[in-house]
C-alpha cells in the first residue's frame, strides 16, 4: 500500500506498463462535525446535525454500523468477541473529523480512508484497530519521524495497513496483489473546503448497488459548499454516449396547475429513452410524452398531482382502460390491494379500495384535450378557467430556457408534512413496516422540518454528455430524498436497504 503524508503531495507514478487504472469508483470527503460547529457559514447546518434528536439518530446508526464494521474492516468469521465495542468509539470520532473514503474497486475489496485527527484520538485508533485484528499485525517502518506504521492480513488474505502522521491517519485495505492505492500528483483530496465532495462512478458500481440495467448510468461528481446560511450543491452528470436530450420550451397545463402551491416540478428530454422500454410499448400510446409536471397544494393533504402532454387525452385513456384492467388489475387484484376500476361519466382510470389514496389518471381540464392528468386522490380535481394560477416568479424560473432539463421548487417543511405520511400508508399495505418504534431519524426529521425553507434544484445540459445540477437547499436533500434517507436510517436491519418482512393483515374484504 502507498502510504503518504496526508498534507503533502504524493510521490509522481511510476511510468506504467500498462493502461493506468480507471479513476475512483467511489470518493466521499466529508469536512467534520466539529467543523461545522467554527465554521463562519455553517452555524445554520450546525444547528440542524445536532440538536438532541440528531445526537440520537447518530447513536442509533453507529450503534447499528459497529456490529456490521469488524466484517468490513477484518472479513467474516473473526474469533474475536469484542471487535464491535473497540470499533464503536471510531464511528464517532469519523463524523466528528474531516476525513476522506476512496476506493477503485466495485466491491469495495481495496480502500483507503484518510481521517485528520489530533494525537490523543490517532492512538485511539492505532491501539482500538491493533486489537481488533485475527492476527498479531506487523510494524512497519515509519513514513515520517515519530510516526506510526502496522499492517496485519485480513480474512480472505486482504492486507490492513494503518499509518499515523502528524496531523492525520491512514488506514487501508488491499486485496492481494492489488495495486496500491494513491499514485496520482497534485494536492490530496482530503484538502478540500467544502462541506462534502463526493464521487460515484455509476456504471461500474451498477452490478454492486442492483441498479437496473436499462438506464445508461452516468459518473456522477457532487460538491457541497456553505453560502450564507444555506448550502449550495453542484453536480456534474457525465454519460458515456452522446444523448438525445430533445429540450424545448415548456409547454404549461395551464388550467390545471393551481396556487397555493407547495412544490412544482417541470422535468422533459426522456421521450427517447421512455420509448424503448418494453413497459411503455405494451401501452401502444399514439404519442410519446416528452416533459412531465408535478406539483401539490398546501390545501388538499396527501393530494399530488401530475401531468403529461398527450394528444386526445379522453380518447387515449379510454383506449387504455382494457390494457389497464387487465394488467394492474391482475397484479393489485393478486396483492389484495383493493381494485382497478374504470369510470365513464368521468372518463377515470382509478385504483380504488385503499385508505385515503385512491391513484388516478384522467384527461387534465385543458380546453385542447392535449394532457393526461395523475393524482393521488381521485375527486379532489380542479375543474373550470385557472382562478389562482401559480406565481408568475415561479413560472419565470423555468418557462423562458430551452436547455433546462428539470426543474425542481418545494417548501419542503410543507413537502416533509405530506411525504411522510403518505410513505406510512405506503408501508402499512405492503409486506414490510411503517417507520418502527425506534424511529430516532424520523424524531429528527419532526423536529428539524419547521426550520427548513425552500428547497430550489435546476438540472441543465451542458453538452450531448454531461447534465449540470445546482440546488439551493438547509440539508441539501429535497423532502422526499429526507424521507428516503430517515426511512433506510431507521431500518431496524440497517445498513440494509430492505425492511425485515412483516405480514401485514389484507385490507378488509380482500380474498
Amino acid at each position: 500500500m502507498l502510504v503518504v503524508a496526508c498534507r503533502e503531495k504524493p510521490p509522481a507514478a511510476p511510468t506504467p506498463k500498462s493502461a493506468a487504472p480507471a479513476g475512483p469508483v467511489f470518493r466521499l470527503h466529508f469536512a467534520g462535525l466539529d467543523s461545522l460547529a467554527t465554521g463562519t457559514n455553517t452555524a445554520r447546518l450546525n444547528d440542524l446535525l445536532n440538536n438532541p434528536e440528531a445526537v440520537a439518530t447518530r447513536k442509533q446508526v453507529y450503534d447499528r454500523l459497529a456490529r456490521t464494521l469488524p466484517d468490513v474492516i477484518f472479513g467474516p468469521g473473526s474469533s474475536r468477541t469484542n471487535r464491535s465495542a473497540l470499533l464503536r468509539p471510531l464511528l464517532d470520532e469519523l463524523a466528528a473529523s474531516k476525513f476522506l473514503f476512496e476506493t477503485h474497486d466495485e466491491q469495495a475489496a481495496s480502500w483507503m480512508l484518510t481521517v485528520f485527527l489530533n494525537a490523543e484520538r490517532r492512538a485511539r485508533w492505532s491501539t482500538n484497530l491493533w486489537q481488533s485484528a485475527d492476527s498479531t499485525p506487523v510494524s512497519l517502518p515509519a513514513a515520517n519521524p515519530g510516526g506510526t506504521a502496522w499492517s496485519t492480513k485480513t480474512k480472505g488474505n486482504h492486507l490492513l495497513t494503518l499509518a499515523l502522521f502528524d496531523d492525520c491517519l491512514m488506514l487501508g485495505k488491499s486485496a492481494s496483489g492489488a495495486p496500491p492505492i494513491g499514485g496520482k500528483t497534485g494536492p490530496h483530496p482530503a484538502l478540500s473546503t467544502n462541506v462534502i465532495d463526493l464521487v460515484a462512478d455509476l456504471p461500474r458500481l451498477r452490478a454492486a448497488l442492483d441498479l437496473p440495467a436499462s438506464v445508461a448510468w452516468p459518473h456522477f461528481s457532487v460538491s457541497v459548499t456553505a453560502k450564507g446560511e444555506a448550502l449550495r450543491s453542484e453536480a456534474t452528470l457525465r454519460f458515456a454516449n452522446a444523448t438525445p436530450w430533445q429540450l424545448t420550451a415548456f409547454r404549461l397545463p395551464t388550467n390545471s396547475v393551481r396556487d397555493p402551491l407547495i412544490s412544482f416540478t417541470a422535468v422533459q428530454g426522456f421521450g427517447d429513452w421512455l420509448v424503448r422500454l418494453p413497459e411503455f410499448k405494451a401501452w401502444e400510446l399514439k404519442s410519446v410524452p416528452n416533459q412531465f409536471f408535478t406539483w401539490a397544494r398546501s390545501d388538499v393533504p396527501y393530494n399530488l398531482h401530475a401531468a403529461a402532454p398527450m394528444p386526445d387525452a379522453s380518447n387515449t385513456v379510454v383506449r387504455i382502460a382494457p390494457h389497464a384492467l387487465h394488467t394492474l388489475g391482475t397484479n393489485v387484484a393478486k396483492a389484495g390491494l383493493g381494485r382497478i376500476a374504470f369510470t365513464t361519466n368521468r372518463t377515470e382510470l382509478g385504483w380504488v379500495g385503499m385508505p385515503i389514496l385512491v391513484p388516478f389518471v384522467r384527461p387534465a381540464p385543458e380546453p385542447a384535450d392535449d394532457f393526461l392528468l395523475f393524482g393521488s386522490m381521485a375527486g379532489i380535481i380542479p375543474s373550470g378557467p385557472n382562478t389562482n394560477p401559480p406565481p408568475a416568479e415561479l413560472l419565470n424560473q423555468f418557462l423562458p430556457r430551452t436547455n433546462l432539463v428539470y426543474y425542481d421548487w418545494e417548501i419542503t417543511e410543507a413537502k416533509l408534512a405530506q411525504w411522510v405520511p403518505i410513505f406510512q400508508l405506503s408501508a402499512m399495505m405492503s409486506a414490510t413496516p411503517s417507520f418502527p418504534a425506534a424511529a430516532a431519524a424520523h424524531s429528527w426529521l419532526r423536529a428539524v422540518s419547521p426550520k427548513l425553507a425552500n428547497t430550489i434544484t435546476e438540472v441543465t445540459a451542458a453538452s450531448p454528455t454531461d447534465l449540470r445540477a445546482v440546488r439551493r437547499s438547509d440539508l441539501g436533500l429535497t423532502a422526499i430524498e429526507l424521507a428516503l434517507l430517515a426511512r433506510w436510517l431507521d431500518n431496524p436491519a440497517f445498513p440494509a436497504f430492505a425492511y425485515p418482512t412483516n405480514a401485514m393483515p389484507r385490507m378488509p374484504g380482500s380474498p
